[in-house]
């Protein structure tokens, strides 16, 4: 929490003085976990009820300070600062009903978001928050000394952690008040209840409001005080929890709803509390005090209005012991009269059903103003066409009239028993237009069927399919259900591939509904498909070779070129595929020209290869072997024909194993005049003639060639001996020559 470490060693003088005044209505605090708001975890709220009026602006805080304690032993956790986030007048039920300088509510926002550290918060018996500040209204009547009296804001929550886990919970949330009071002798009720966000059920009774430990010497203290008995507040003579408002009918609390009831007898400002607990799965985990306060004035008359209902056709006004009956062929209408003897206010007439929901009719006109003697509304009630007593029993529902009396609207409500007859709802029927309803369908081949739907009633209707244990679009089944009225005419269709042949039957189920008025009528059809291969020849592939076995030689020089055509024919003319599969490397790598087709009946697709010493992949030897396939769409197990071709590329063989003469007499004699090599060994794709140079003995070279058929003649070079290197691709050789004249 916001401060949670602040040591409270001195707090003098951190809010601002503090002004005793007489302005207190009432108020309630909040509690509300938030999310992605980090570091923050909560959003504490504080509404304060400041009375317009009465009250003194000066001592309208604009920072207050929330304590929190742990409840075991009022241990302080820490506080909270709260600034005001909104300040304004509550309105009224009816906003022409304020009465003149009279009434007047402020409500002031206190909130802020905060942090608390759930570890530290994890005590079994909870934690509350607090807040105290005085003075409460000087005019409240049921209470000793008002002008003294403190208020305590209270609420009480669980611990954050429980059973090593995160236990999120909201405190409940108010509706929101009116500055609504009470006439003298009427009935008054007022929602005084909430809702709860985590789904917890809510109970409320009245309690004495606290009165705390402020004072107007000490109106509010730098921090709250916290204890497990604050002292309340003294009711005056003749007022007490039993007789918080008198009357006839004194203050209550509905326990389950928290709407306060009252017929007052008495002027005055009434001050009261209604506690809300809390509970989860049965055990209490918190509690929230609102105070608040009432004023009971005297107000002019305002009689209740008075409301009528008549069957069209006849005179008498409709007793609460009639029971109405419409019959099948009858215009479903109602005739209302609704009147006020008080003029100049407007009377409207609402519906609200009591054995049956839904909004399915109509009032009109639902309003008038009643302006003289005289002046009434006449409605019309109108009954759905699916309002009718399904199960032999009437419908009934409370017809009300309300006026826009002050403080409150009044009502008059009559019940109402309407037997309304049932028109009859034929079950619709669906049927389809295929043979017995089943069918063997062949792979490639087409099935279509139409699915009809039918009402006698004419109603909507609506169609759909179904696939036992697997679904339609995913078999690619098409069948375009959807809603019609009275007639409903749609196709199936199913072209079956080789995957969806089975040994169990593809199921589909055709549904049709007809949900007139909530009453389901339902017929369904059911079409039981088979999928089989189609008969069929397989088809045959061949290639234009002599021999499927081909052995190629490469010299490193020379490309070899390799064409032939691969052709796949089927005798029952069904569509076909050609393709490959090899064994050893893929056609892309070593630069093979081939494509794989589709077609029907023939097909024809050219092999083309210029192959040179890449093809090896830098091996002596490179193997491929091509499967060329086809198959026709038949789904026969034996729909699949191959020719293989069998590729054998090898470098060409040289023989290194040579042996040069070692002599040279250039004499002119026609006997070893020059130097030759003449078994070198032939180029290949790996090893190729690059150079031959000769050295004298002192390393200087004397002659280079690059010519496989050189000749050294030694010119000009004396008697000795002489040395050369003979490279190749990745050899050298080395050797001697002695020269002689």
């Amino acid at each position: 929490m916001k401060y949670l470490y602040v040591v409270i060693i001195s707090l003098l003088g951190l809010i601002p003085l503090s002004v005793s005044a007489t302005h207190i209505v009432g108020g309630e605090i909040q509690m509300e976990p938030v999310s992605n708001q980090a570091p923050f975890t909560h959003l504490l709220t504080l509404n304060l009820y400041f009375d317009d009026i009465n009250g003194n602006v000066q001592a309208m805080d604009q920072m207050i300070r929330l304590a929190v304690y742990r409840k075991k032993d009022n241990y302080f956790m820490g506080f909270a600062e709260l600034p005001i986030v909104s300040n304004a007048i509550i309105g009224y039920t009816n906003p022409s009903c304020e009465p003149n300088n009279s009434i007047r509510t402020r409500l002031i926002k206190y909130s802020r978001l905060t942090s608390f550290q759930e570890d530290q918060f994890d005590d079994p018996g909870g934690y509350y928050i607090v807040w105290e500040r005085c003075c409460r209204n000087a005019i409240i009547t049921n209470i000793v000394s008002p002008n003294s009296s403190g208020s305590v804001f209270y609420l009480a929550f669980p611990a954050l952690r429980q059973n090593g886990t995160t236990f999120k919970n909201a405190s409940p949330k108010f509706v929101n008040l009116t500055g609504d009071y009470i006439c003298r002798g009427t009935p008054f009720t007022f929602e005084f209840g909430a809702t709860d966000p985590d789904g917890d059920s809510l109970t409320y009774k009245l309690v004495t409001p606290y009165n705390g430990f402020t004072s107007p010497q000490l109106p509010n203290p730098d921090i709250p005080t916290g204890s497990s008995s604050y002292p309340e507040v003294r009711w005056g003579a003749g007022y007490s929890l039993q007789n918080i408002i008198p009357g006839p009918k004194p203050l209550s609390v509905n326990p389950r709803t928290g709407r306060l009831s009252v017929t007052a007898s008495e002027l005055g400002l009434y001050v009261f509390c209604v506690l809300t607990e809390e509970f989860r799965n049965g055990k209490k985990i918190g509690e929230v005090r609102r105070d608040f306060q009432l004023k009971v004035i005297d107000c002019i008359a305002n009689a209740k209005p008075m409301i009528g209902l008549k069957e069209q056709g006849k005179n008498n006004f409709y007793r609460s012991t009639d029971v109405i009956t419409i019959k099948k062929a009858d215009k479903k209408c109602l005739n209302i009269l609704a009147t006020d003897i008080n003029l100049g206010q407007s009377v409207n007439v609402v519906l609200q059903p009591v054995n049956f929901s839904g909004n399915n009719y109509t009032i009109t006109p639902g309003e008038t103003r009643i302006n003289s003697r005289g002046d009434s509304l006449r409605a019309q009630l109108c009954l759905g066409e699916c309002l009718e007593s399904f199960d032999g029993k009437p419908l009934i529902f409370d017809l009300i009239a309300s006026d826009n009396g002050c403080p409150q609207p009044q009502y008059d409500t009559l019940r109402v028993q309407v037997y309304v007859e049932p028109l009859s709802n034929n079950k619709p029927s669906i049927l389809t237009d295929l043979l017995k309803n089943f069918a063997e369908v062949q792979a490639g081949k087409q099935i279509r069927f139409n699915v009809l739907g039918k009402d006698l009633d004419n109603d909507e209707i609506t169609v759909e399919a179904r696939g036992r244990g697997f679904s339609l679009a995913a078999y690619g089944m098409n069948f375009s259900g959807g809603t019609a009225t009275g007639l409903f005419n749609s196709p199936f269709t199913w072209t079956p591939d080789c995957n969806q042949i089975r040994k169990d039957d593809y199921i589909v189920d055709f549904f049709i509904t007809d949900k007139r008025c909530g009453r389901i009528q339902k017929d369904s059809v059911t079409v039981t498909l088979k999928a089989l291969p189609r008969t069929s020849t397989p088809p045959t592939v061949v290639t234009t070779l002599l021999n499927s076995t081909i052995e190629i030689v490469l010299n490193g020089t020379e490309e070899q070129q390799l064409n032939f055509d691969v052709i796949a024919n089927d005798s029952d003319n069904d569509p076909i595929k050609l393709y490959a599969q090899t064994v050893g490397p893929d056609f892309k790598s070593l630069g093979i020209t081939w494509s794989a087709k589709d077609g029907v009946g023939r097909i024809n697709s050219p092999f083309a290869w210029k192959i040179d010493c890449k093809a090896l992949l830098n091996k002596e030897i490179q193997t491929l072997k091509i499967n060329f396939i086809t198959e026709d769409n038949s789904c026969q197990p034996n729909r699949f024909d191959t020719v293989a071709v069998n590729i054998t590329l090898k470098n060409k063989l040289s023989n290194f194993d040579f042996k040069p003469a070692n002599i040279i007499t250039p004499n002119g004699d026609g006997k070893n005049d020059n130097f030759t090599i003449a078994e070198i060994p032939e180029d290949n794709c790996f090893e190729k003639f690059e150079s031959i140079v000769f050295f004298n003995r002192w390393g200087q070279e004397v002659y280079r060639s690059i010519d496989r058929n050189f000749k050294w003649e030694a010119e000009g070079l004396a008697v000795g001996t002489y040395y050369y290197a003979l490279k190749f691709t990745k050899r050298e050789f080395k050797g001697w020559v002695e020269l002689l004249r």
